[in-house]
């Protein structure tokens, strides 16, 4: 059985171990459906893309430094998602 996701088999086609902003606007290029923005406590709001095998840090974009990016809002996050990223249609999970 294949434990990886295609989110994890998409980086390592592609020579990447996690989802910087390069990376994740090729892969967003490639696949805009499925990114979403969720609270990531007091700190903020972080941006990702959903997989249906699991769920990974690679699938969280991070900074040059490996540390998740956040933003001070979701309508930050979002107005990322569609300018830098080109998805017009992100999933905001409010919990």
């Amino acid at each position: 059985m294949n434990t990886t996701d295609e989110i994890t088999e998409w980086l390592a086609r592609n020579g990447r171990k996690a989802l910087d902003l390069e990376t994740a606007k090729q892969l967003a290029a490639e696949s805009p459906q499925l990114w979403y923005v969720a609270s990531y406590g007091a700190k903020g709001y972080l941006v990702g893309k959903m997989t249906m095998q699991k769920f990974s840090q690679r699938h969280i974009l991070v900074d040059e430094t490996g540390q998740v990016v956040l933003f001070p809002t979701v309508e930050g996050a979002v107005a990322f998602l569609r300018t830098e990223l080109k998805v017009s249609n992100p999933h905001v999970f409010n919990y």
